[in-house]
């Protein structure tokens, strides 16, 4: 590799002016493509295209409306103003169910008994204008019993005093008419009104809070007809569905995205320029990234647009971002630091020493990076489809730009890069000199302590299994207080039911399976479906669908179906966050040995040595788990917010990519001492000087980086945020400077075996 490094330097430096005008000519190229990648974002977090009542369809705007009395005439004229805004066929609600029931039932009534007056007139030989007015009550009165008891006894249908309805129809009374009742009664005191088992899912139990749904894709303008119309009727309507939640998102990822990469950059350029003490060196690394973003956002477009034609997640576009930025200092502040410690005379040569020294470095620890992110797409799970592939995309562009662009542009600029500081040495190196006494002294204590720690969190990480609650970590907003509402005041979840099909009922007991289901502890209500051979049943769950004890209920069910042998299936929103978790909880331990072997196998190719890849895949897991246990223990125990295996995820993948750059960064740099003849301490003593500084400092930058998502004000992309954070500063911080010290110390000849000969030779 030095041989191939010292080759591409004097390439680097004999073809410099040409590398940043082609770096510069496919910025200005992309700019215009990479601005139609959020034309592709999907800001959909249902991700099923059925089984539920809204969520999967963005034609259905679902209204929940909450009143004192919702079937006060104030509620009742408050649908009526939104039939005549909207298609009243494309409207479906408690009044539209009962102004089919009353007509219908008008009318069917007025049928039945027009054929048995007939009947009863020609019995008695009698006419409607002959027959004495007596018996004409009496035979009305008999009539108006038989169809009253027919009633009694309709599954269709309750009612409360439907006799004088009855017989008003009868007689022809104004009163009886449907228009009329519509108009001038109240839905509780309607002679006829739909069954619970028709209006269950419309209107809660105590009458307070009403469900509707139009047909209109244009959520906006329902949202805002909506929300101006409800307050002249005294109710409060909330507007929802699955794009009333994309709308929210949207509109709060835009803006949040954009907010937490200017924290970000502002975090760089002041911890940068305090560690160069130049405004130059703090903006070049900067410009870079610049210059990155805007090319891997115009490939984002071509691969998913052009090439596959899809859509990508909206939390993907601010993690990318994000990633680079952090990658993107790590690499570039890390070969300008290489630089000013070679810094001689002549800068070209320093720069070409940079680049074989730090670029073999920011290699290896791109290489990993790249191929971590390209282990996760390879693993093809729900929502993080698109986010290996733009992570490792992103990533191999910020390692090309960072050993061409970034070596081309310091011999471009020479000294003139460290504006006005041009001092070689760094003041707080002295430090760190004695930190390798302190870890060397205290090395049994450390180690020790650490393990006691990821013992203990190891246990959450095993006993935990994170969710996909993705509505309690989304932003606040009507859409989402819609269905917390719906679910708490109805008792259970009206919005997302789970639909059951069973297949081939000839031969089973349907009234077993529908009764085992019904009692089961998380189901509310089942509304029984039939269809030639096949049994439908709508189950509605207590818990809120997004929640995990949903996914447990849904799973109880799927189980039991499963262990009845029968021919079934199931959809709905919890089917398809239950299978995704499935996945995401059980792919967790393959994408560990998978990442762990994978970084073992470049590291030991690179390093030829056995103990120290393994060391630092075992290091980097433990700094995983104390991570995953710090999120846990803030956002689960502390802020009471779901834990999201999306977070989980993601962090073990960053940390095993990203985070073996601070280990290879001082594992090279005490390799290189160790090659120039010095013992074991001396190595690890001068390593940490050299390389421990910026370690700390470029990983301290990219947390900070990482934490600037915490402004973003999407929970879920907080979330993610704060735990790369977390365990990006326990890697470079924590062990980096303290536990890996600590460990080579003990290790001696063993951190190199069965390679590097040198050390055979060194005092």
């Amino acid at each position: 590799m030095e041989i191939n490094l010292r080759k591409f330097s004097d390439i680097v430096d004999k073809h410099h002016k040409k590398i940043i005008v082609i770096w510069i000519a496919i910025f200005l190229i992309s700019i215009p493509i990479a601005i139609h990648l959020f034309s592709i974002v999907s800001y959909n977090v249902t991700g099923s295209s059925g089984g539920s009542t809204d969520s999967g369809s963005n034609n259905l705007q679902l209204i929940v409306s909450v009143s004192n009395n919702s079937f006060s005439n104030g509620t009742k004229a408050f649908f009526e103003n939104i039939s005549n805004n909207f298609a009243y066929k494309n409207i479906t609600s408690l009044y539209s169910v009962e102004y089919n029931l009353i007509n219908s039932s008008y009318y069917t009534i007025k049928k039945n008994a027009e054929i048995a007056l007939d009947s009863a007139y020609l019995e008695y030989n009698l006419t409607p204008k002959t027959v004495p007015e007596s018996l004409n009550n009496t035979i009305i009165s008999k009539i108006a019993n038989e169809i009253e008891d027919k009633l009694n006894n309709s599954n269709i249908i309750e009612h409360n005093s439907s006799y004088g309805f009855i017989v008003g129809i009868m007689k022809g009374y104004y009163n009886s008419s449907p228009l009329y009742v519509i108009n001038n009664y109240n839905y509780t005191d309607y002679p006829i009104i739909p069954s619970s088992n028709d209006t269950l899912t419309l209107i809660n139990y105590n009458h307070t809070t009403m469900i509707s749904t139009v047909n209109n894709s244009n959520y906006s303008f329902v949202n805002a007809y909506i929300n101006k119309v409800s307050k002249n009727y005294g109710v409060t309507s909330y507007v929802t569905g699955s794009s009333g939640l994309s709308s929210n998102i949207e509109s709060e990822t835009n803006f949040g995205t954009f907010l937490a990469i200017a924290i970000g950059v502002l975090m760089v350029i002041i911890v940068t320029g305090l560690i160069f003490r130049s405004p130059i060196a703090a903006f070049v690394p900067l410009i870079v990234y610049g210059v990155d973003l805007t090319i891997a956002f115009s490939v984002f477009y071509v691969i998913y647009h052009i090439i596959l034609n899809s859509t990508v997640s909206f939390f993907d576009p601010a993690l990318a971002a994000i990633l680079m930025l952090g990658i993107s200092t790590d690499y570039l502040v890390y070969m300008l630091y290489r630089f000013k410690q070679e810094l001689k005379n002549d800068h070209k040569e320093s720069v070409k020493i940079s680049v074989r020294g730090a670029g073999a470095a920011i290699l290896v620890s791109g290489t990993t990076v790249v191929l971590a992110y390209s282990i996760l797409s390879g693993f093809n799970l729900a929502f993080l489809g698109s986010t290996g592939i733009l992570d490792s995309v992103g990533v191999l562009i910020v390692l090309l730009s960072a050993i061409t662009f970034m070596p081309a542009i310091l011999i471009s600029l020479g000294k003139k890069v460290f504006y006005p500081n041009f001092k070689k040495g760094f003041s707080f190196e002295k430090i760190f000199s004695r930190l390798a006494y302190f870890d060397y002294k205290n090395r049994y204590f450390i180690i020790s302590i650490f393990v006691i720690i990821i013992a203990i969190s190891a246990y959450f990480f095993v006993v935990y299994q994170p969710g996909l609650n993705f509505i309690g970590l989304l932003p606040s907003s009507s859409s989402k207080t819609a269905f917390y509402l719906a679910t708490n005041n109805f008792k259970f979840d009206p919005i997302d039911p789970l639909i059951i099909t069973i297949n081939n009922t000839q031969n089973l007991n349907q009234t077993a399976i529908y009764n085992s289901i019904s009692s089961m502890n998380g189901v509310k209500y089942v509304r029984l479906t039939s269809e030639n051979d096949s049994l439908q049943m709508l189950t509605y769950l207590k818990p809120l669908g997004f929640s995990t004890p949903a996914l447990n209920d849904y799973n109880n069910i799927n189980n039991y179906l499963e262990n009845s042998k029968v021919d079934y299936n199931i959809s709905g929103l919890q089917v398809f966050l239950g299978s995704s978790v499935k996945s995401m909880n059980g792919a967790v331990p393959f994408l560990i040995l998978s990442l762990g072997a994978m970084i073992f196998f470049v590291l030991f190719i690179i390093l030829f040595s056995v103990y120290t890849p393994l060391r630092l895949v075992l290091l980097i897991l433990a700094n995983v788990i104390a991570a995953n246990g710090v999120t846990l223990l803030i956002f689960h125990y502390i802020l009471s917010l779901p834990f999201i295996s999306i977070a989980q995820i993601f962090l073990i993948t960053s940390i095993m990519g990203v985070g073996v750059d601070y280990d290879i960064f001082l594992v090279m740099r005490i390799r290189e001492y160790v090659k120039e003849g010095k013992n074991n301490f001396e190595a690890i003593r001068l390593g940490l000087v050299k390389s421990g500084p910026i370690v700390a400092s470029i990983g301290i930058i990219f947390s900070m980086v990482f934490l600037s998502l915490l402004a973003s004000g999407v929970p879920i992309i907080q979330e993610v945020g704060f735990i790369v954070a977390v365990g990006i500063l326990i890697d470079s911080v924590i062990s980096v400077l303290f536990i890996v010290p600590s460990i080579m110390f003990l290790l001696q000849k063993y951190n190199w075996w069965p390679g590097l000969k040198e050390y055979e030779h060194n005092k």
